[in-house]
Order: structure tokens, then C-alpha cells, then sequence
């Protein structure tokens, strides 16, 4: 991307902000919603959006059509946060959410409010609301609602920095990942600055674990198998893993990036049976496009980080998608 393109993109963001802060300034209900199974991004964006709001004398509904996930009930207005709504808002901003379709049972009542905004930041973002800010170069959707709240004139307290500082965290790594930049870590010091405490939210959003979520990871990690020459290393969790474990499906987060850590592998997965017939897989890489070969199985995400939810069998799964993982190596060799 040329010098002007970037300048030229920039300043449609920041016209963008303009009017999604507008449109909340008018609004009287606002509901902020996120994605099916939410990660720390989108709880965390999710409530900082909602607390900076809610200076603003504006009724605040946050919705996600999956309750919020243990390790993250430790954030500031977490309790406020339900899986149904049942009024429509006049606006409803739907964040960190690559397709309406993940909104889940949200989907219906957020599209029938006066007033739709995206804000997001996956490049597979097909957009379509009255409002779209998708930014593929924000390392968080945090990232975004710290720009509409800088828009909006308000002011970032403890409470809020923490939820932002979070959804940064998480979706960076703490700041090991291939998306952590100049602007993220200028951020992430406005948000300690701002009291956001860095070692007690890592602690408890990625460091911390129950004994199921250990257990879970071992099961993980004991399955590793590898392809290609070793430049595909994947594990697998089958329905008997997560009883065994006592584990959830929120208990999976992090075993990724356990096996990111497996030296020269450029694409890993993780392959979740949550039943005999429907999985979800995780892919990460190196360079190669992961993003496209989710897409073929109706996924998406990141180049570098994708997902997919796809009925079949473990074994049906596995070697589908195993077989485009090693079509894109290829490709990009």
C-alpha cells in the first residue's frame, strides 16, 4: 500500500468515527453486541464500549449470544452482560464479529434496530451495516472502540482501561504475536497510564488456568501429530478429552498457541470435536494465508490466525482440512 493509500484510508476512518459518534451522541438505546463463543477482545472491547457510553447518560444493553467465559468474569461490568435482548435498540454496534451469521440468535434483533454499526478488524469482514469500521490493520477491535471513545470525549478511567487492555492483551499475545505494533503498545502504556494494571489481567486472562484447562491441554499436546515435512503440526480433542478433563470449550483457548511454539512449523491447528458430528478448528501460520483456507470450509479470520466451525466427523475433518492446508503450502512455496 502506497504513502497516499494510507493517508487516504486514515482519513475514512476518522470520517467514519465522526458519524458512528454522532450516531450514539442522538441515540437514546444503544446495544453492543459480539460474537458466539467471545474471546477476550470481544468481552473486553465489549464493556469498555459499553462503560464509555454510559457516561454519556445512555441506556446500555451488551449482549453475546454465549455467557462470558469464567476467566474473564474478573472485568469491570462483566455481571452486566446477557445472551438475549428482547427490546431493539435504536442503534445496535455489533463489534469484534467478522459475519452476522456469528451473531447467533442476536443476529435477528440487531439487524431490525434504526441504526447498524460495525466495528471490526478481520480483513474477511464482508461489512453491511449503516455503518462499517473495519480497520484490518487494528491489532484488536480494543483498538477501534479506543478510537470511538477518543471520538466520543470521554474520558478513559481504571474501569474502562482494564476491558480495553484486555481485549489488546488477549488478541496480541501480550504482545508476542505478528499484529503487535508501534500503535498497540503506545496504547497498551494510555491504558496502564490510565490505571489498567498489566500483570494482574494477564494473570487472570491468559496466564491462570484450572485444573481442567491444564488437564485439557495435556490431552492436547500428548495428540500432536505433524505433516508435510513437519511444516504442519496439529492436535486433536475429541468429546472423551473434554470429559475426562471436565473441561469446557472455553478451556481450549490458549492450546494454540502452545502449539505455535513446535520449531518450523508454519501452519498449526487444532481440531475440536464437540460432538461425534460438528468440530471447530483453529489455525494459525507463519506466512502462509490461513484465512483463505477457512474460507473454503465457510470460516474465516485473520491471514494469521483463522477458525471454522464445519459438521463431520474428527477423521472426515482432519484430513480435509489438513489436505488445503498442505494446497496452500504450495501455493505459497
Amino acid at each position: 500500500m502506497t504513502n497516499n493509500e494510507q493517508t487516504q484510508r486514515q482519513t475514512d476512518y476518522a470520517q467514519v468515527l465522526v458519524r458512528i459518534a454522532e450516531c450514539i451522541k442522538q441515540a437514546t438505546s444503544i446495544a453492543i453486541l459480539s460474537h458466539q463463543r467471545p474471546d477476550g477482545d470481544a468481552i473486553g472491547s465489549s464493556l469498555g464500549l459499553g462503560l464509555g457510553v454510559g457516561k454519556l447518560g445512555k441506556q446500555v444493553h451488551i449482549a453475546c449470544p454465549d455467557p462470558v467465559p469464567d476467566k474473564y468474569r474478573f472485568l469491570p461490568g462483566a455481571e452486566q452482560v446477557v445472551t438475549e435482548l428482547t427490546q431493539v435498540p435504536q442503534v445496535a454496534v455489533v463489534l469484534d464479529t467478522d459475519g452476522w451469521g456469528r451473531l447467533g440468535k442476536l443476529e435477528g434483533i440487531a439487524r431490525r434496530a434504526e441504526t447498524t454499526v460495525l466495528i471490526d478488524h478481520h480483513p474477511t469482514n464482508p461489512g453491511g451495516a449503516d455503518l462499517d469500521y473495519l480497520d484490518p490493520s487494528a491489532a484488536a477491535a480494543a483498538v477501534q472502540v479506543y478510537h470511538l471513545l477518543t471520538a466520543l470525549a470521554v474520558q478513559i478511567d481504571a474501569q474502562i482501561a482494564t476491558c480495553l487492555y484486555c481485549g489488546l492483551g488477549t488478541d496480541t499475545g501480550f504482545f508476542t504475536f505478528q499484529n503487535t505494533s508501534a500503535l498497540a503498545l503506545r496504547m497498551a502504556a494510555d491504558l496502564v497510564a490510565a490505571g489498567a494494571e498489566p500483570y494482574r489481567i494477564a494473570q487472570q486472562a491468559s496466564i491462570q488456568l484450572t485444573a481442567a484447562a491444564a488437564i485439557l491441554r495435556g490431552r492436547a499436546l500428548a495428540s500432536i501429530q505433524t505433516a508435510a515435512d513437519g511444516q504442519i503440526v496439529y492436535a486433536t480433542l475429541r468429546p472423551d478429552d473434554f470429559a475426562a478433563a471436565g473441561a469446557r470449550s472455553e478451556d481450549t483457548e490458549g492450546i494454540i498457541d502452545l502449539l505455535k511454539s513446535v520449531a518450523d512449523a508454519k501452519v498449526v491447528v487444532l481440531f475440536k470435536a464437540l460432538t461425534h458430528r460438528r468440530c471447530q478448528v483453529s489455525l494459525r501460520s507463519r506466512g502462509v494465508d490461513v484465512a483463505t483456507v477457512a474460507a473454503q470450509f465457510g470460516g474465516g479470520g485473520h491471514s494469521v490466525a483463522a477458525g471454522l466451525d464445519i459438521t463431520g466427523s474428527l477423521g472426515t475433518v482432519t484430513a480435509k482440512v489438513i489436505k488445503a492446508v498442505r494446497q496452500a503450502l504450495a501455493e505459497e512455496a
